[in-house]
Formats: C-alpha cells, structure tokens, sequence
C-alpha cells in the first residue's frame, strides 16, 4: 500500500512560496488572513503577520493599506478600539477615499471626524504645551482654525487683557511734550471703540467665571484727570470685576492715585496671593503730575515683582513697602527723578533685576556693586551726584551673571568731576562677554569732558561678541565711518544719541547686517525713508526721537510696542527688565 504524507498540502505550499518574491509573499498572506480574521483565536496570528508586512520594503500602498485593515478589525473584535482607530487613521492618510474604512466607521459608530484627513489627534493638554510657544499673532491666527487649538489660542491670547479707560491724545511730530490728558486731539471713534470693548470684557469677567478663572495678567491705562466724565462709570464696573479674577498674578495700573488705590486695595482684600504689581502714578507729564503721590500700598505677602513710577512726592510709603516685601522680591524697578537710591529698604542680594530712575549716588553705586551678586540686569537712569568711577575700579568682577546692563546720566552735578568715569566703565564691561544688552548714554557737549568720555568708549565694543542691543553716545571725535564697524557683528538693535548732528552716510559701509532696529535721539533728521536710504537699508523700524516711527496706531504702538517689534524680528530693542 502506497504511504501518504497527511502534510503534503503544507509542504506543497511552503515550496511554492519559496520561489515567490517577498511582495508576492505578502499578497499570498494577505489573501490567507482574509479568512482568519474573523475568529478570536487568530488575533495572534493577524498581529505577528501583519508586523512583519510592514517591515517589506517597498510593500504597495493597496497592500499596506488591506494589511492595516484586517488589523484593525481585528483589534474591533478583541474589543481594543482605541489601537484599532489608530490604523484606520493611518490608512486614511494614505487613501482618504478609502471605502473599507469609511465602511467599518459607520458599522462600528466610530467618531466620524476620523474621515477628515488632519493632524494626528493629540490630547488638549500636548495642544496646550504647543500653543505656549508660539507668539501672539499666530494665536490669534488659530482663532480662525476649526480645530480644538483654536479654543486654547483663545484661552492663552485672553491670560492677558488690558482696559483702557479714558481717551488717549495722539501726538504729533512736533508736540512730544503735549500732556496726555489733552481730549482736544483725540481719535473719537477710536476711543469710542475701546470703551465698548473695556466694557464687554468687564461685562464677561462678571457674568462668565471661567473667562475670569483663565485671566493671568492684567493692565489698566487711564489718564490722571477724568476730563471726558466717563471714568467712575467703568472704574465702579472695574471694581466688581476684580474679585472674580481668582488667579491673577500680575496687575498693571497707570492713573490717578484716587483709582490706583482703590484697585490696589480691591486686589489686596480679593487676591491677596498677586505676583507681580506695577504703578504709574504719573501718566502724564511732570507738569501735572499729582503732588501728593505717596500712597500706603499694603502689604502683598508673595509679590516678587514690583515696579513703581511717579514724580515728586514723599518717599516714605514706597521704602516702608519694599522693606516689607524684601524677603520674596526678585524684581524691582523705581523711576522718580526727585528720589534717592533706598539703601537699607530693600535687599540687593536676591535680586535679579534691577531699575532705578532719580538721584544717582555713592551709597547706591557701593550698594549694588558690592551686594548685587544675582543680578541679571541692571538699569540706572538720572542725575549723577558723585564719582563712582573708583568703585567701577575696585569691583571691577563684581555681578558675574549680569547679561543686560543700561546706565543714563541725563545731567552732571555742579560739583562732579571724574575724568575716569567712562574708562572705569568700560573697565567694566570689557570681559564680559555674556552681555547681551549694553547702553550708556551721557551728556553731550562740554559736560563729556568731566567725566573722561571720548572715542575710547566705542573700543570696547568689538569685545562684547554676544552683543544683541547697543545704545550709545556717540562723541564728538569718533568718525562716523568708523563707529559703524566698531558696532558688534550680532547686533540686531542700535540706537545712537549725539547733540544735533545729522545723519552721516559713512556709517553705513561698516554697519551690521543683521541689523533690524535704528534709533536716533537728539539727532537732526529729515525722515525715515532718509534714514533708511542713506545708511540703513537692512532695518525693519527706524525710531527718531523718544518715539517709534511707525505706520501702526500710536495707541498700538505705546502700549503693545514689545509684540510689535518682536513681530518684526526687533524684539532686542527692547528692555525685558523687571516689567518683562
């Protein structure tokens, strides 16, 4: 009796298919698991299969497609619904028309926005992480977006808000020193708009509490006198809605000292737990600045950022203040040209940033140069009363970490008299190469001589490699051909201060490429085309004046000048100091 191999089919089979190709290999699978898949028991199989199918190279669209398929269903059987819509996702961006797919969709009553061909499907919070890093004007892109991002760009734009409460006059080229308060030259219809949208946004604060529960920071902008008499209206809507604001963590207010004191009140009563606190008590000019300034700000027992500007008044308040808040402020910014440095008050050791605006003195020179080992950046503005320039010298590697250093001296004391100032200084700076910021603007004319400023300032420059922001005064004997190529190669914002003199197109053969921002102050100048034209082709915003010159609203361009200019990749040119 002949013997018969009851494996003979198996074996028929194996040797035929070692003489196929591994894409007529993967067909032949393919057309066997079409009828496994249906049972339990073969989810194994269909799995270990269909894992080695995608690791043919080459393997056809159809067949990768039909292989993810069988999987899927596969995974519908055995109950894993979430592994089992990953795959047909897959085969949708492969084939969107893919009728299998849309087939098991609507058996399976799957979500039916899987047909639309889109990004993979993230979770809200990976969105959330995405969205933190992009810049304003995409959120704002997103908006537009029907997609869940478009929710959290909305979210994030709204962590920010600012209310502006009274009309704002618009100066013109030759009115700078015109008060803000001044109704007379006011765009009505604009300002019209912001009170309707400072009321809605008030009116959404109240009514929704999960609007109010994402507002992080906020400003509020309004001038010292209530001139149009429509100021107690919005103030009383503004002081109900502060209590429903739970997480704040920044307030930033410029008015009257009547409406700075009741919101900083309000806020103390309601969020006691604030971060960061700014006050302008002086929105207008000096002339009408308020006399009795002083305000008892009370205690804010987690503020770490503080910022306070005013003109005049009793200093008391304010260093009684900050000498409470000295243990947890790591930020502190006081610009009052009638005050001095509060030695004592506060401690320089734990900050890390640091702006002061007023009387410039030993004691504080020797108090920030000694004790401000944390500081990150530095800025000090105002009347020099002293000759610091021996302190300059002895802590010549004082502040290791400084990166962003600015210092302004508008006028000189009768009696000052250092000749070794501006060496001493650029002493300073020259190892320091991790600055990132550096500005020192002086007098100009006679007074440059009692404080030994002369070309010898710029040579310092090339030094500073990592240099992003300049600003500096340019002395009376340094050739204009020359500054141009001692200004560093990495410098993307430049402002240049010189008593009356015109631009020099000889400057611009040694100017940095990569320039974006020019500034000139106290400087002839006919117009911005002639700026550009005759010595800076390569920027995006030229600034004359203390003013950017700009085609954007001035309201826009005061108070959103950091979006803007970061919009036009000038984002160095300005100062992220204590105020971010």
């Amino acid at each position: 009796m002949p013997l018969f191999n009851p494996r003979i089919l198996e074996a028929c089979i194996r040797d035929v298919t070692t003489r196929l190709s591994d894409h007529q290999k993967a067909s032949v699978l393919l057309h066997a698991l079409e009828q496994l898949w249906q049972t339990k028991s073969s989810r194994e199989v269909v799995e270990n299969s269909v894992q080695a199918l995608l690791k043919i190279k080459g393997l056809s669209c159809a067949d990768l497609s039909k292989a993810l398929v069988l999987r899927a269903k596969t995974r519908l059987l055995a109950g894993y619904r979430t592994s089992a819509q990953q795959d047909l996702h897959s085969v949708l961006t492969r084939d969107p028309d893919n009728e299998d797919v849309k087939a098991i969709i609507d058996s399976q009553h799957l979500r039916p926005e899987m047909r639309l061909l889109g990004p993979p499907r993230f979770s809200i919070e990976i969105w959330m992480q995405i969205a933190l890093f992009l810049p304003k004007r995409d959120l704002k892109s997103l908006l537009l977006v029907p997609h869940p991002i478009s929710r959290i760009a909305s979210q994030l734009l709204f962590r920010e808000i600012d209310l502006h409460l009274t009309p704002l006059h618009e100066p013109t080229g030759t009115d700078l020193d015109t008060s803000f308060d001044d109704v007379s030259d006011v765009d009505q219809d604009l300002d019209n708009w912001h009170h309707q949208r400072s009321a809605d946004i008030l009116t959404r604060i109240l009514l929704d509490p999960e609007f109010a529960g994402q507002i992080r920071s906020l400003s509020i902008h309004a001038a010292s006198h209530d001139l149009s008499q429509s100021l107690a209206f919005q103030v009383g809507m503004l002081l109900n809605s502060l209590p429903k604001l739970s997480k704040l963590k920044k307030l930033r207010c410029s008015g009257s000292k009547d409406l700075i004191l009741r919101a900083v009140r309000c806020i103390h009563k309601c969020i006691p737990k604030i971060q960061e606190l700014s006050l302008d008590y002086m929105t207008t000019s000096c002339r009408l600045a308020d006399p009795s300034v002083d305000i008892e700000i009370p205690r804010f027992k987690h503020l770490t950022h503080f910022s306070l500007t005013s003109e005049g008044g009793d200093p008391t308040s304010a260093h009684l203040f900050i000498s409470q808040s000295r243990n947890t402020l790591r930020a502190l910014s006081i610009q009052n040209s009638c005050w001095h440095f509060l030695t004592g008050a506060l401690s320089i050791r734990q900050l890390s940033d640091l702006e002061f605006g007023g009387h410039l003195t030993t004691e504080m020179f020797s108090e920030i140069l000694s004790n401000g080992h944390q500081l990150d950046s530095l800025k000090l503005s105002g009347s020099l009363e002293c000759s610091p320039s021996p302190l300059f010298r002895q802590h010549r590697s004082a502040l290791p970490f400084l990166r962003h250093l600015h210092i302004r001296i508008a006028f000189l004391s009768r009696d000052v008299q250092d000749c070794d100032l501006c060496p001493s200084i650029s002493e300073f700076v020259r190892h320091r190469t991790q600055l990132r910021t550096y500005h020192l603007l002086l007098p100009c004319g006679l007074d440059n001589r009692r404080i030994g400023f002369d070309a010898s300032a710029w040579g310092v420059l090339p030094a500073l490699s990592q240099l992003k922001s300049l600003a500096m005064t340019v002395p009376v004997d340094l050739a204009m051909g020359l500054a141009g190529w001692l200004v560093p190669r990495n410098v993307t914002a430049l402002v240049l201060h010189m008593d009356g003199a015109a631009v020099d197109a000889q400057i611009r053969a040694g100017i940095p490429t990569s320039l974006k921002y020019i500034g000139f102050t106290n400087m002839r100048i006919r117009s911005a085309e002639f700026v550009v034209e005759h010595g800076f082709p390569h920027v995006h915003v030229v600034a004359i004046g203390h003013n950017v010159w700009s085609v954007w609203p001035y309201r826009r361009v005061r108070y959103h000048q950091k979006e803007w200019l970061d919009l036009m990749d000038c984002g160095d040119a300005v100062w992220r100091g204590v105020s971010g």
